[in-house]
C-alpha cells in the first residue's frame, strides 16, 4: 500500500507542475488485456513461475504529456514448476494497477496524434487462488512495472476521442518469487508481457 501511495503522491506532484504549462486535459476509460509470460525462480534447469492472462478495465485523467491510470484486472494461468518433469497447477488472481506515464504527442492530422510513451505501474494484487485454494498474503505478489510503448488518439470532434495503446513491461521480481529463489539458492526473473488498451476519453 506504501508503495502505491508513492505513486499517487508522485502523480500529485507532476499534475502540479504541468498544470500552469500549455496543456489539454482529459478523462476516459476502457478494456485492457494484459499478459505476464515471464518471472518467477530459477537455479539450474529447475524453474518455478506464475504465467498468466488478465482483463479488465481502467480509468485515466491525461494532461498531454502524462497519463494516470488506474485499472481493475482478473486473470489466470499455471503455476508452472519445471526441472526433469513439468508439473502444472491453475491459479487465479485479481489486481488493481496503478500507472503513471510520461508520453510526447506528435499530430499526423487534425484528427489524429500518435504518442510514444514510458512509465511505471504498480499493481497490488487482491486476491490469488492456487488450485481452487485462496493464498494467505496475496499481497506478495504484488510488484512494480516499468512500461514503454505507445497509443494513438483518434478524435471524432475536438473534445471527444477514442484512445489505444500498446505498452510492453518488465516486472520487478515479487516476495513470493524471491523468497523462492531464497530456498532454491537461485536468482529471480523478469516478469515479461504486453499491456493492450482500448478506450475513449472526453477532452476539457
Amino acid at each position: 500500500m506504501k508503495k502505491a501511495l508513492s505513486i499517487l503522491t508522485v502523480a500529485v506532484v507532476l499534475t502540479t507542475a504541468v498544470w500552469t504549462q500549455d496543456v489539454d486535459f482529459s478523462v476516459g476509460g476502457g478494456g485492457l488485456l494484459v499478459n505476464d509470460f515471464s518471472g518467477g525462480a530459477k537455479k539450474g534447469d529447475d524453474i518455478i513461475s506464475y504465467p498468466y492472462l488478465g482483463f479488465g478495465g481502467f480509468v485515466y485523467l491525461d494532461a498531454t504529456y502524462a497519463e494516470l491510470s488506474v485499472g481493475f484486472l482478473v486473470g489466470n494461468g499455471t503455476v508452472i514448476k519445471s526441472s526433469n518433469i513439468v508439473n502444472k497447477t491453475p491459479w487465479t488472481l485479481s489486481s488493481i494497477n496503478m500507472g503513471l506515464l510520461a508520453k510526447y504527442p506528435l499530430d499526423l492530422s487534425d484528427a489524429l496524434m500518435l504518442f510514444p510513451a514510458l512509465g511505471i505501474e504498480y499493481q497490488m494484487f487482491l486476491s490469488a487462488k492456487r488450485d481452487g485454494t485462496e493464498v494467505d498474503e496475496p499481497d506478495d505478489f504484488s510488484a512494480f512495472w516499468i512500461k514503454i510503448g505507445g497509443g494513438i488518439d483518434f478524435h471524432f470532434t475536438r473534445n471527444i476521442y477514442v484512445r489505444g495503446e500498446a505498452l510492453f513491461g518488465i516486472r520487478l521480481a515479487n516476495k513470493v518469487e524471491k523468497d523462492l529463489a531464497d530456498s532454491m539458492k537461485g536468482d529471480t526473473l523478469f516478469g515479461l508481457g504486453p499491456t493492450v488498451k482500448l478506450g475513449a476519453g472526453y477532452m476539457f
